[in-house]
């Protein structure tokens, strides 16, 4: 019994399973009108209409190719600061990390300009992580519970791309919930039941 309620609480309170948000089903695509997308669960803002999902390499107004990230799937582009992000019910989330690159229309002088990604812990307090960004995707490690993501700098014109958030919403599911009441009373059952040594 002692066994069984220990499986019992391991499967509620074990590591929940990361998500990734990758744009990859977002629609409308190639629409930079928005100041807020919403998908997976998640809402991005940024202060003008300047946002948007687009799945192609990066061109210039002539059609040319430019160098820029870019790996063949959709991704997040925006190109005002800061870019936010937080959980669509406002609730606390884990963010384990996420990849940013510099993208369309960022010039030479920019390339190596430092971005920062603030967040506001979910225990209180904060904290920041900075990178300086490339024409290619960045890995920034965050491994944090959070409240709300903040994300600025990067270059001074042009568009950053935001891909692989990955993240984990860490308050327990009401079936997990019910799986820990049933394994503490099993627990509890186990315990009264068990023979009392002799004096």
């Amino acid at each position: 019994m002692r066994f069984l309620a220990t499986l019992l609480l391991a499967a509620a309170f074990g590591p929940a399973t990361a998500a990734v948000i990758t744009f990859d089903g977002y629609q409308p695509r190639y629409d930079y009108s928005q100041t807020t997308l919403v998908t997976d669960g998640f809402s991005f803002t940024e202060p003008c209409q300047c946002l948007g999902v687009d799945d192609q390499p990066p061109h210039g107004v002539l059609g040319n190719l430019l160098p820029g990230a870019y790996n063949g799937t959709a991704s997040l582009l925006y190109s005002a600061n800061p870019l936010g992000i937080t959980a669509v019910d406002g609730a606390a989330f884990f963010l384990a990390r996420l990849d940013l690159g510099l993208s369309w229309y960022v010039p030479n002088s920019d390339v190596g300009s430092v971005v920062t990604v603030s967040y506001l812990l979910a225990g209180g307090g904060s904290g920041s992580v900075s990178a300086a960004l490339e024409r290619s995707y960045s890995t920034l490690e965050i491994d944090q519970e959070v409240l709300s993501v903040s994300i600025s700098g990067g270059r001074g014109l042009g568009y950053i791309s935001l891909d692989n958030l990955v993240v984990n919403n860490q308050v327990p599911e009401p079936e997990s919930v019910g799986l820990a009441l049933l394994a503490l009373l099993s627990a509890g059952a186990a315990l009264r039941r068990r023979p009392q040594a002799s004096a």
